[in-house]
């Protein structure tokens, strides 16, 4: 506030509250002081906060009951066991994914395998003449290869995270 604005308008609350509670200091405090020995307005203001931030000032805290610390390290404990299931539970689908693709693989090719192979070869060599015909597309959107692996590693992701979210609830016990 500007020494003039001091002298022609009543104060406003943050500043009686500032000087209520000693935290409003310096020229601006000194201001406000002198402003308030000359305005009955604002003194009657700055008297009420006066006595309200005496009484907060005045209040005890109230005593923590005697198993506080108790049920504070039991909730801790019992969190900390959740998220350790959590991971074991994660951890255990991350073997039992790769295990999966790995028998979906291997049962499609253990019917026919050189026809699963020459399927497979014929149609890397159509992805191929598609790479060479998108390639210039790419190249001028820019756009980057591996937001497709993103998009596959997040719905994967995605997968087993629905998969695990009823695993690691915690029971309402």
């Amino acid at each position: 506030m500007s020494p003039g604005q001091i002298q022609t308008a009543h104060l406003d609350d943050t500043t009686l509250q500032g000087l209520a509670d000693g935290s409003l200091r310096g020229p601006e405090g000194f201001e406000a002081r002198e402003h308030c020995e000359s305005c009955a307005a604002c003194a009657a203001e700055l008297e009420a906060y006066a006595a309200l931030s005496a009484s907060l000032s005045a209040l005890v805290d109230p005593a923590l009951p005697p198993d506080f610390t108790v049920s504070v390290l039991a909730a801790a404990t019992q969190r900390e066991e959740q998220l350790a299931a959590r991971r074991q539970h994660l951890l255990a689908a991350i073997p039992a994914a790769a295990l999966s693709i790995f028998a979906v693989v291997g049962w499609g090719l253990s019917a026919g395998l050189v026809q699963r192979v020459n399927e497979i070869l014929n149609g890397v060599a159509l992805l191929r003449q598609v790479a060479d015909v998108a390639a210039p597309v790419v190249e001028v959107a820019r756009l980057p290869i591996a937001l497709g692996a993103l998009l596959l590693c997040a719905s994967i992701a995605t997968v087993l995270v629905r998969a695990l979210r009823p695993m690691s609830r915690p029971s309402d016990a």
